[in-house]
């Protein structure tokens, strides 16, 4: 049975998603899925007539705006409001949470979901905290909030599903499981490079790095995750004196500091080590991960394939150009098709022509010189009768090796060309 669109785009199956949500007061949507508005649109299907549903405006900047405008949005004209009554007492935040839940109590007697779209808006921070913290024990068993946002702090959220009371949709791809959960008391790192060199700590983005030197010395922190100070010099300061590099790095260093919020790295054993302060979901990683394990794993290693080219979404770090980045962003791309090529070999195995095609000919152009991806190609062409499409792929691989080394395909691609084109 075929898996509905949505539930692919949402990257779960609905039964996932409604085990997730059983009994929890708070849901969160994980905020850097990828389909996210599909999680929307799955619980809006799920739903249907049960569900109440309030995007935030710019206007909603504090909680008591953001409450007022709620009530006069979802309740109906008179009804006798105990959050409205307790924004005019200036309750505290906890006590505006006991009095908004009452007021959910009585807004629908079945059950029902509130979900509450563009929440950054808001953030959680200030009286939000005490407000968000205090929800759970005082939210009616019939009701659940659900918060949906491209940005959501960690805190109080963390604490909240640690807690048991909330729970988080849509983290089942994200890098190393999402920024929930951890029971450590770590920082939250996330590092995509491999999807526009984007950084995420504590769920906020890292939008300033106070020049490039640091941005790019994070990054190098990140992907060498043990390294020596001379190793960090040679790359970054090779013409500078010791102690010249040493004031620099140190200065350099401190920023990188003072963007996180964290120490990135230790110093232990003469090699500067990842901070045991932080946990760094890093996107990199993964996706050499999943290519070793695809290469371990000779008897089905297509999970870990599609894993792979499901996280290279871009070529490594663009926009830095430095020797090391460059190397490294080479080195990916080559695993990047491999990961191609194993998935197309692994469909023309189970017959599947068009996806093992669709694969292949992605892989040449990460790779255009691969002649045995080539070959590939053109028998999949010339098993399907579309042998002026395969003659035509020789002929590209021809002049490819001619432009780039100045050799003609082997015997074995000639020999094909030959069977191809023979009438």
């Amino acid at each position: 049975m075929s898996v509905p669109i949505v539930e692919q785009v949402a990257e779960t199956t609905l039964r996932d998603f409604e085990s997730k949500l059983r009994d929890k007061p708070l849901v969160i949507l994980y905020p850097r899925h990828r389909g996210r508005n599909a999680l929307v649109a799955l619980l809006l299907q799920q739903y249907d007539q049960h569900i109440v549903y309030y995007t935030l405006s710019e206007d909603d900047t504090t909680l008591q705006t953001w409450l007022k405008h709620l009530i006069d949005a979802i309740f109906p004209e008179g009804f006798d409001s105990q959050t409205l009554n307790a924004i005019g007492s200036r309750a505290h935040p906890d006590e505006l949470a006991v009095a908004f839940a009452a007021d959910l109590g009585k807004l629908r007697s079945e059950r029902y979901v509130l979900l509450l779209d563009a929440f950054d808006r808001l953030g959680s921070t200030g009286p939000m905290d005490p407000f968000i913290r205090a929800l759970p024990d005082v939210m009616p068993s019939h009701v659940q909030i659900v918060i949906g946002a491209r940005l959501i702090d960690l805190q109080p959220w963390n604490d909240l599903v640690n807690a048991g009371q909330a729970a988080v949709v849509g983290n089942e791809e994200a890098l190393g499981g999402g920024i929930y959960g951890d029971q450590g008391g770590r920082g939250q790192l996330e590092v995509f490079a491999l999807s526009g060199g984007h950084v995420y700590i504590d769920g906020q983005p890292v939008t300033s790095w106070d020049g490039s030197l640091p941005r790019h010395l994070f990054y190098y922190f990140v992907d060498h995750p043990m390294v020596t100070r001379d190793e960090i010099f040679s790359i970054f300061w090779p013409n500078m004196s010791v102690k010249e590099a040493t004031n620099v790095f140190h200065v350099t260093k401190r920023k990188i500091s003072e963007r996180l919020g964290y120490e990135l790295t230790n110093y232990s054993g003469g090699f500067y080590v990842h901070s045991p302060r932080l946990s760094i979901h890093y996107d990199v990683r993964i996706f050499e991960d999943a290519v070793q394990d695809a290469i371990i794993n000779e008897g089905n290693p297509s999970a870990d394939w599609y894993q792979a080219v499901q996280l290279y979404r871009a070529d490594y770090l663009p926009g830095v150009e430095t020797a090391w980045s460059e190397a490294r962003r080479s080195e990916l791309k080559h695993k990047y098709a491999q990961a191609l090529i194993g998935l197309g070999r692994y469909h023309r195995g189970m017959n599947e022509m068009d996806q093992a095609l669709g694969y292949l000919l992605r892989a040449l152009r990460e790779k255009p010189d691969w002649e045995d991806v080539h070959r590939d190609v053109m028998l999949i062409y010339y098993q399907q009768g579309r042998r002026e499409e395969a003659a035509a792929q020789y002929l590209q691989l021809a002049d490819t090796l001619q432009a780039t080394f100045g050799i003609q395909p082997s015997r074995d691609t000639r020999n094909l060309y030959d069977v191809i084109t023979a009438v």
